[in-house]
């Protein structure tokens, strides 16, 4: 995490302020939410697959898909918020992945219902959602590109 705000305290003065330097924690974290939201796109590819010696590596990605999703959400809301909101933003983040959970009900009566216990399309869809959380890592990365820009016209008038 700590690659980016040396190269931009470096580059802005020796006394960088506190958003300079929140601005580098963004930056370097976009390497992490990258890495989470892909081990998250090979998890579901790969649970998609019914032989046993790839589910070995599917319970491996799963442990590691958690490790980085906690983590990270943990970071990125200490790096992205100020900190008298960590506790609300954090318990409000477990209340939106409870609710999420709470689709598995509906999800296992859709593939013993009309899918007839044949899951690869819901597997697909999956899938295909877990995939548009990319746009997160992208967003973040526009933005610390486009204060960058903005501080540098700012820093040069």
């Amino acid at each position: 995490m700590d690659r980016h705000r040396r190269r931009t305290i470096s580059s802005v003065t020796v006394t960088a302020t506190a958003t300079a330097q929140r601005l580098a924690d963004m930056k370097s974290a976009v390497l992490s939410l990258a890495i989470t939201v892909t081990l998250g796109v090979l998890f579901a590819t790969f649970a998609t697959v019914p032989v046993l010696e790839v589910q070995y590596v599917t319970f491996v990605l799963q442990v590691l898909t958690r490790s980085f999703l906690f983590g990270g959400l943990s970071t990125f809301i200490t790096i992205a918020f100020p900190p008298c909101h960590f506790g609300k933003i954090f318990g409000l983040s477990f209340a939106v992945l409870a609710c999420v959970s709470l689709l598995q009900y509906p999800c296992l009566a859709l593939v013993q219902g009309p899918l007839q216990h044949n899951p690869l399309y819901l597997n697909i869809g999956l899938i295909v959602l877990v995939t548009l959380t990319y746009v997160h890592p992208i967003a973040v990365n526009l933005h610390c590109q486009r204060e960058i820009r903005k501080r540098g016209v700012v820093n040069s008038s």
